[in-house]
């Protein structure tokens, strides 16, 4: 009998928005480690991408949890560019001289980039806009990727995570900021209890 993985469909609609800044990633990070948005822990299939990935999408995922040492979902992109702490790809129409499908996640300090010395690719009309984020915390690396279309987010149909009361109420621990290499490290305060706030 075949196996077939459990569907993930239904366990990620717990926060579809927009990530604007370092700050509502490492709060989206934390709340899938406590379980307050679900992890991806395996790879996507064909039907699960076609649904999922699509503007406000959100994926937070660790390799030695998930086995993901590259994120995939068949969609062809831009070379990355810096943005603060992200890299910040558009989709593209298809080519075969770029390998676009994939998403190199670096970590924050170093950069990662597709090249090709003939990228004639245009940008899609009203195409998606991936943007992703690596993140060390208890010396294992956890990736962010989302997933919008600049209309969206002029339109405000994308919440952040602010919108979000049981996200907002958790605490992030000084040391998740110390432990990465931020280009760009957020402010962060620490109060009299010990905890952590941006």
């Amino acid at each position: 009998m075949e196996h077939h993985p459990p569907s993930l469909n239904n366990s990620f609609e717990h926060f579809v928005g927009f990530v604007e800044t370092t700050t509502d990633a490492l709060r989206l990070i934390m709340a899938a480690r406590q379980g307050i948005i679900p992890r991806i822990t395996r790879r996507l299939n064909d039907s699960e991408r076609r649904s999922m990935i699509k503007s406000g999408s959100v994926f937070v995922f660790c390799v030695e949890e998930s086995g993901i040492k590259r994120w995939t979902e068949g969609l062809s992109w831009s070379p990355s560019r810096i943005v603060g702490n992200f890299l910040v790809y558009r989709e593209v129409t298809e080519r075969s001289n770029i390998r676009g499908s994939d998403t190199a996640l670096s970590t924050p300090g170093t950069s990662s980039f597709h090249v090709s010395s003939a990228d004639t690719a245009t940008m899609r009309p009203n195409g998606l806009i991936k943007k992703t984020i690596t993140v060390k915390v208890e010396a294992t690396d956890h990736h962010l990727v989302s997933y919008y279309k600049d209309e969206d987010v002029r339109q405000g149909l994308l919440q952040r995570p602010i919108a979000r009361p049981d996200i907002m109420a958790l605490s992030i621990p000084p040391e998740m900021v110390r432990a990465t290499n931020f280009r760009h490290p957020p402010h962060v305060e620490v109060g009299p209890d010990g905890t952590a706030h941006m």
